[in-house]
Formats: structure tokens, sequence, C-alpha cells
């Protein structure tokens, strides 16, 4: 049993008034994230927030659920038109506040011209609007509805943090999974290769090769499915915790959806060849084929049944509807609607793009900090280029430059990396994410201090890696290795981490307005073994002194004086 509902009946004047009031409270909100120029998503002029989502659901198409967002939302809230009718209205002053932070953060972004801020920007504003119109009534009902829109957002720094787990775990769980079928499978990395079978003359990875990348590892199927168990279960579900179960259960359904898929890809190779299943290789670009397209179907169909078939058990078991008895006549007298909440958000937002026309609108990216140039020759090193590989070029932005040698003398390899972005502040990978998609796995990761032979020292990050291969006689023996890594900017600055490098890039375009061109500097070396594979108390230690001798020789001529 619950309490009984309270009716209002407001005169018909009042009720023009309220839809009035959110009918311009909703306008502003079009104006602000819809209209106005937010950030030079083309770097050649501004434009909204919203209109950066539409040009990156042009460039992937999975994002594309993104533009559907904000008309779910209105029909979520137009569904509860007749509740909300007659709710009285008495803004909070909590909304104040609220408003504030939010311009605050639609500020910062619009200085440091970036996004990010600008959607959490636009989640506070829509709280502070709700809040300072209509309450914490209006709060409560329109939760799900405010909290549903952050789908709106395309969650592209998510990927970095959650695409290499899901797609360990993809390629783990399909390697099993085809082994137990009889399809006899290496997984190296987040890489499926065919065994080898001497029997019938086969080498390892010539029936098939396949890798989970990111469309295949569940991250961008997990964002769409994810906004749909929210919506079914809202809709379908009646409490918060089946509501939560469901929601949950998107993440294993979306992992177990892309399993299948590449269970499919791999026996579409054995059945029908490569080409058929996975598709071409045309100058360097993959081609996607038919069945390959067709397999990524699976992903929605097995996630989407699972869905319903958790939906259905959770409704029977554990979803009950509560009981609502009547309905009671409370005095309106005192439910008018005011018109200061509207002005103090008119002042508010208003205030907030005054500030930010005066702020330095331009964006100029500064000049590179380093050349993206090696030498073949440097000491007793004897390089040879080793050129960016069709995938780089994929994956990476067009204007992004990849100097790479392979440095060698007798007793030493060093691999010298330096990747110099493009215009777009996203166009760097984080090599803590990039190498254990190559089978290496990290067994630590620490801080330590480089002289780069300019008379200054600087932070580098060190990772002691490893992984597992298999020699000619089919025997596992571990092999390790040393990448040290820092990221240069444009004025000197430099970061020892990915998440560094961001914050510094935020921090001096919004003190300093510089906007860095960054640079990776990344130096891989391997380890040499001792006899019978045991390892060499010292040969991590004799590696890394090589590593700082060689980049103490290396980085001055690199540097931009």
């Amino acid at each position: 049993m619950v309490e009984p509902t309270k009716t209002l009946h407001f005169p018909h004047n009042e009720l023009l008034r309220r839809r009035a009031l959110w009918a311009l409270a909703a306008v502003l909100l079009v104006l602000l994230l819809g209209v106005w120029p937010y950030q030079h998503w083309d770097f050649e002029q501004r434009s909204s927030l919203f209109g950066g989502i539409i040009r990156k659901a042009n460039q992937d198409a999975e994002w594309w659920f993104c533009l559907f967002t904000p008309f779910i939302v209105a029909w979520l809230v137009w569904r509860m038109r007749a509740k909300l009718s007659v709710m009285p209205m008495h803004g909070h002053w909590i909304g104040i506040p609220v408003l504030i932070l939010g311009m605050v953060f639609y500020w910062f972004g619009f200085k440091v011209d970036t996004a990010y801020p600008g959607y959490l920007s636009a989640q506070i504003i829509t709280l502070g609007v709700i809040l300072a119109i209509g309450g914490m009534s209006w709060f409560k009902q329109l939760f799900f509805p405010w909290a549903f829109l952050v789908f709106t957002w395309p969650m592209l720094p998510l990927e970095n943090l959650l695409a290499v787990p899901l797609r360990h775990l993809t390629a783990q769980a399909s390697s099993v999974l085809l082994n137990l079928i009889g399809v006899d499978v290496v997984r190296e990395g987040t890489g499926l290769h065919s065994a080898a079978d001497v029997a019938r003359g086969l080498a390892r990875g010539q029936l098939f090769q396949l890798d989970v990348e990111e469309p295949c590892s569940g991250i961008r199927s997990l964002f769409s499915l994810l906004m749909i168990s929210a919506l079914y279960g809202w809709l379908s579900l009646k409490n918060w915790l089946p509501r939560g179960l469901l929601f949950a259960s998107a993440i294993p359904l979306a992992m177990i959806g892309n399993m299948v898929r590449m269970v499919l890809l791999a026996l579409g190779s054995l059945w029908f060849g490569t080409e058929f299943a996975v598709g071409r290789n045309i100058d360097g670009q993959q081609e996607m084929s038919f069945f390959h397209s067709m397999a990524g179907f699976a992903v929605f169909g097995v996630a989407l049944t699972g869905m319903f078939a958790v939906c259905t058990q959770l409704e029977r078991r554990m979803d009950r509807r509560k009981p609502v008895i009547g309905s009671a006549e409370v005095d309106v007298r005192s439910a008018g609607v005011s018109w200061l909440p509207f002005a103090v958000l008119i002042l508010i937002l208003g205030g907030g793009l005054a500030v930010c026309m005066m702020s330095d609108s331009s964006y100029q990216v500064a000049p590179a900090g380093i050349r993206a140039e090696m030498p073949s020759f440097l000491g007793k090193y004897v390089s040879t280029d080793q050129p960016m590989t069709s995938r780089e070029q994929t994956i990476l932005a067009e204007d992004v430059k990849i100097e790479r040698r392979l440095f060698t003398k007798p007793d030493r390899v060093i691999l010298a990396s330096a990747v110099l972005s493009g215009a777009e502040k996203r166009s760097l990978h984080p090599p803590d994410v990039c190498l254990p998609a190559q089978g290496w796995k990290i067994g630590s990761s620490t801080p330590i201090t480089i002289d780069i032979g300019t008379g200054r020292e600087l932070t580098a990050t060190l990772m002691n890696m490893y992984r597992e291969v298999e020699n000619e006689s089919g025997q596992k023996m571990r092999i390790k290795a040393l990448s040290l890594f820092w990221y240069q900017g444009s004025d000197g600055a430099t970061a020892a981490s990915y998440q560094g490098h961001v914050i510094k890039t935020y921090t001096d375009a919004f003190i300093k307005n510089i906007n860095h061109r960054w640079a990776l500097l990344m130096f891989f070396v391997p380890i040499q073994s001792t006899m019978g594979g045991l390892d060499d108390a010292y040969s991590e230690i004799a590696a890394l002194e090589d590593t700082k001798a060689f980049i103490k020789d290396l980085v001055p001529g690199m540097l931009v004086k």
C-alpha cells in the first residue's frame, strides 16, 4: 500500500503560464547546446555541442544512437505529461549554484576548446533548470529522463579505459570456446591464430588470423546496449533494483555477443576462406565482407535476446507493482507560477555566454616541440627505417606523423619511435593500452627520472613487460622487454603519462592559451635471456642504462630550440 496521490486542479490560465515557462526554458537549452558555437570541430569555425555529435556520428556510425537520445528523452517527458501537469512548481534555491557550476564547466570547455566539459555542463545545467523552476518534486519525477540524457554524449575517453580489457576478455573467451568445439587456436594478446598442424603441413595462422580490434571488443556495442537496457528496464520494470540488474547485464551480454561474433568469423574462415569470412585487404585498407557485416549483427541478436530473457525473469521473481489507492484534493492557492526563477535562469546563462564571448575564441595549435626525424647512425648504432603500417594509417588521424627506426649494435637493439600528433588533441594513443593488445603483459609501470642531454631532467614512465611465446619445437618460453616513454609538448612541457599530458593540455590551454602539439617518444628494448632461459639479474639494469645513454645522445638533436 502506498499513500494516496494528491491531485491539483489548476485554472486554464495557470496551465498556459506553466507550459510557457517550461517551453521557454527548453528553448534556452536548445540555443545553448544546439545552436551556440562551442568548439572548433573542423578547425575553421566553432559549431555547437550537438553539431559536434552529428559530426562524430557521420564519421563513425557506432555513435548514431547518440542523435536519437534527446528525442527519446522528450518522448519520456511527454509520457509523464498528465502527472507533471498537476504537480506544483516550487523552485528550489539549490538550482542557482547548480546552474552557476554548469556554466563554469561550459566556459572552461569553451576556453579550452574541448567538448567533454561541455557535455558535463549540459547535464548540470539541465539539472539546474529542473531544480530552479520545478523544485525537488519535479527532479524526483524527471530523474530518469535527466539521467538518460547522458547517452547523448559520445564517451570516447572510455574507449581507452574499457576497450583493452574487453578486447582481452573477448579474445580469451573466444579462444576457449573455439578450442572446446574442436577448432585449435592460439591466442596472442588480442589476436586469434589458427594453430599449427604438422600432419597437414599448416603453419600457425595459415588458416586464419583474427584480431579483436576495438569495434569487435564490445566497447562500441556496449554503449548502445546500455542505453537500450536502461530504457527497456524503465518501461518494463517498476522497481529500481531489477532495473539496475538489467542495466548491469548489458556488460556481460555485450561480451557474449562479441564472443559469438569472433567464433562465427573463425568458423567462416575455416569453411569458406578468410576473404569470404573477413574481407579483403586492398591497398592497406581492410574491406569488410558481407559475412563479416552480418556477423556483427550477432552481437545485438545475442545481447537483445539475452536482455529480454533476463528482464522476463526479473519481472517474475523480483518486480511487483504496488497498488495506488485513490487521490486527494489539495489547495492550489500557493501553487501558482513564479517567473523569478526564469529571470534568474536568463541572468546566469546570459552571463556565462557573455564571459565566453569575452574570452579568446581562437584555436591555434602551437608548433611541435620536436622534429620527427632520426639519424641513420648514432654512435655505434646503425638504424633501419620502420615505416607506418597500413593498420596505423587506418587508426590514426591523417596528420599524425610517425618516425620509427630500429637501432642495432652487437650487444643491444633499441626500437625508437616518435609519434607527432596532428591538430586534433585525441590523436595519440597510450602505450600502456597499445602494447598489451600486441600480447605484452605489463609487470610494472613506474615513473623514473632521466637526463635527455640538454642539461635538464624529466620524468618518464618505465614499463617492465613480458610475453609467452612458442619456439620452433612448440615449447613455451618467456621473453622480456623494457619500454620507456614520455610526452613532449610544444613549449618544452613534458608529461610522463597519457593522463598527465591530457591534464597539461587542458591547464595550459586554459591558463596560458597554449594548445600543445604533443609528441610521444617511446623506446622499446628487448632483454636478452641467459642460457637455458634463466633471467639475468643484471640484464634489466644493463638494458635500462644503455637506453638512458642512447636517449641522451639522440633526443637533443630532435628537440626544437
